[in-house]
């Protein structure tokens, strides 16, 4: 006797036993997924922590637990292709700059002292980084929801670390001569960024509920750059701050922030009709373009002030004892 009808006679296995119809068992992914290979799905298909959007209704990607495929999704479109590229390209572009000053910075200003190639350096590293991290969000919310978060809380770092390098980079210009008021501006301003990153790490503000709360909490953050202009206004003049201190670019800066962070809150187009910019447009993919401007703007106002610092201060000093 075999083994299969021993167990039968015995009652372990049934005599006819029925067969078990695949199409009656539930896919681990959406039937279209699996007989057809689609690479986005809608936002009723994937998990509540990749499609949590209400506006948004299709080109998610599936979750893949995977990071060749989320590197993979750079190569097909989807509704966070524009988003990625929209901070890759810049990265890429802060870190030529970046490769820039620290090739001829000195080239160009020969006698400015290396805390000033300092700033622009971190500057600009922070730039980098902020847009890096944003990228490899992006890239990554396909993962998994741990590697989601994971990201996530690199992302808010990044950003974090934009404000603060924005802050002491401009404080650092304005106040070029006034070694204790840009030191004291520096202290406030990473006081603030570390209190948002404490507040923004907290499990409790992951959710999209607190979407407006961590723009509020970034907005605070980088509000506290107003008191050193302010300060600045009052020592040197509107007009001073304006033709030599780079002024029109912070303003420029902080009026596409704002822009930014409204069409975020907002989100705004996608909130008026929904599902007509899953791909193209939406108010995230707007907020990231406005980030990038108004961080270049940032980087001109900068660039500008010191220019004219150097060639009005610093050389000049440099060169008065050839003169006497």
């Amino acid at each position: 006797m075999t083994v299969l009808p021993a167990l039968r006679s015995r009652g372990f296995v049934a005599a006819n036993p029925s067969r078990v119809d695949l199409d009656e068992t539930p896919p681990l992914l959406p039937r279209k997924t699996q007989s057809h290979g689609a690479l986005t799905l809608s936002n009723k298909e994937v998990p509540h922590w990749l499609g949590e959007s209400n506006y948004i209704l299709t080109g998610y990607r599936v979750p893949c637990n995977s990071t060749a495929r989320c590197f993979y999704s750079w190569f097909y479109l989807h509704n966070e292709t524009v988003n990625i590229y929209t901070h890759l390209i810049p990265a890429i572009g802060f870190a030529a700059a970046e490769i820039f000053v620290y090739r001829h910075f000195e080239t160009l200003y020969p006698d400015a002292p290396q805390a000033d190639k300092a700033v622009f350096a971190l500057f600009l590293l922070t730039a980098m980084t902020c847009m890096s991290c944003s990228t490899l969000f992006h890239t990554f919310m396909s993962h998994s929801e741990r590697v989601s978060k994971a990201y996530l809380r690199a992302d808010y770092m990044g950003i974090a670390g934009l404000i603060f390098g924005n802050i002491i980079s401009g404080t650092y210009v304005v106040f070029y001569r006034e070694t204790a008021l840009w030191a004291t501006y520096w202290g406030i301003t990473f006081v603030f960024s570390a209190l948002t990153c404490m507040i923004l790490f907290h499990p409790k503000f992951e959710g999209q509920e607190y979407r407006t709360f961590r723009a509020g909490t970034f907005i605070c953050t980088g509000l506290s750059s107003v008191a050193p202009l302010m300060h600045a206004i009052m020592l040197y003049g509107l007009e001073e701050m304006m033709e030599h201190s780079g002024l029109p670019y912070y303003l420029l800066e902080g009026l596409l922030h704002i822009i930014g962070v409204i069409f975020y809150v907002a989100r705004i187009p996608e909130s008026l009709r929904p599902g007509k910019f899953d791909i193209w447009f939406s108010s995230h993919q707007i907020f990231h373009v406005l980030v990038v401007l108004a961080t270049i703007s940032q980087v001109i106002g900068i660039w500008s002030a010191f220019d004219h610092k150097y060639h009005t201060e610093i050389s000049v000093r440099r060169k008065l004892p050839l003169l006497v």
